[in-house]
């Protein structure tokens, strides 16, 4: 089954006069896109727009959406410094830390 087909089953469910994106993960460790246009008219709108420029980065710049993707991820964990033993030793060059067990 290609791409196109593994998407069409989507193609019922998507609410009417919409712009859709589907992105899917496969089993190579891939991910696939699907934009679909459920209006009736034939005009250029502020969504045709965006979606037009969602596809158009997906295609150019896909590394940059990535960055980004995973940029917007890691602001949203919660990062917390280990706590430590005593202070930090320098030995030579070498810092050592005694992490709390």
């Amino acid at each position: 089954m290609n791409s196109k087909e593994n998407f069409e089953k989507f193609k019922s469910s998507l609410p009417k006069n919409s712009y859709a994106i589907i992105i899917k993960d496969n089993e190579n460790g891939m991910s696939e896109f699907m934009a679909y246009d459920t209006t009736t008219e034939n005009k250029v709108t502020n969504g045709y727009v965006i979606l037009r420029g969602f596809i158009e980065l997906m295609e150019t710049q896909l590394d940059s959406v990535i960055v980004h993707g995973q940029a917007a991820i890691f602001r949203e964990l919660e990062v917390t410094k280990p706590e430590i033993e005593g202070k930090p030793k320098q030995k030579g060059n070498v810092t050592i830390v005694d992490f709390k067990k």
